[in-house]
């Protein structure tokens, strides 16, 4: 971008440098060799201020559409980690309805076939071997 900047400058240095060596090339005068650099000075300076302006415009352009195609990247990411939110929320909920919710109460008398070890037992058994 700094280039850019400096291209009205670069285009009237060597507008004024390529008019200057016409000049002593055609053996002109000084005054009339300088009186053309100075034009072409001006009018080479405008037509760098004219590209300028048009590039900083495409430049701008495309940072605008680079912004605007990152912000959209980032709404569909948003929208597809929400579905994938909202489809394991409603597997949830299904698996819910299917009866897999187990409730055991302490103490409750229901038999599972579970008889714990006596501690003392299996230091016994343990020391044996």
């Amino acid at each position: 971008m700094e280039t850019i900047m400096k291209i009205p400058f670069l285009f009237a240095l060597f507008a004024a440098i390529i008019t200057g060596l016409i000049g002593i090339s055609n053996n002109k005068s000084m005054n009339q060799t300088c009186m053309y650099m100075i034009i072409a000075m001006l009018i080479f300076y405008f037509i760098g201020t004219i590209l300028k302006t048009t590039i900083t415009g495409i430049v701008e352009e495309q940072n605008k559409l680079k912004e605007q195609a990152e912000k959209e990247k980032k709404e569909r990411e948003n929208q597809e980690i929400l579905r994938i939110e909202k489809e394991n929320a409603e597997k949830l909920a299904k698996e819910q309805h299917l009866g897999n919710i187990l409730d055991l109460v302490a103490d409750s008398n229901l038999d599972d076939g579970f008889t714990p070890l006596d501690l003392s037992q299996a230091v016994r058994t343990r020391m044996k071997e």
